[in-house]
């Protein structure tokens, strides 16, 4: 308490000034030489001016962080099967397109339905993936703020 009404009094002295400024600019100083992770693009992270899928992501800081690597392990799982849906979306949607041309037209509507079903799926689960990169690059910084 005593230091604290010291630094605000009426008339403060050029060294206090000095003190707090050096003190403030240690303390900021440190946290930056941390390495801090940042979001990049299209489910991607950034450590260190590299950019990292989640798998690569995962195999860096499980090791290190593993509430960070769960995260990311997550992401990396469903960017996996996002993959195999986005291929089954795409042949069903080719095979509805096949079928109506052929006159089966309750068949194409089924599969085009299906396929459509898949690929609001996969937008659903890329929400999910951006959700899971963000909790695995906050849970990193944490990690490494704390370390």
């Amino acid at each position: 308490m005593p230091l604290f009404f010291q630094l605000f009094k009426p008339e403060k002295n050029g060294f206090q000034l000095v003190a707090v400024a050096l003190v403030l600019g240690f303390s900021s100083l440190q946290m930056e030489a941390q390495e801090m992770m940042s979001r990049g693009k299209r489910h991607k992270v950034e450590l260190e001016g590299e950019s990292l899928r989640p798998a690569r992501a995962f195999q860096i800081t499980h090791s290190v962080c593993p509430i960070a690597g769960e995260h990311f392990a997550k992401a990396r799982k469903m960017r996996r099967w996002n993959a195999v849906l986005l291929n089954v979306g795409i042949v069903e949607v080719a095979v509805s397109i096949l079928a109506i041309e052929r006159d089966q037209l309750a068949f194409g509507i089924a599969t085009g339905l299906a396929g459509g079903v898949m690929e609001a799926t996969i937008s659903g689960r890329m929400n999910r993936i951006e959700q899971e990169l963000d909790q695995g690059v906050r849970a990193y910084n944490q990690c490494m703020l704390w370390r």
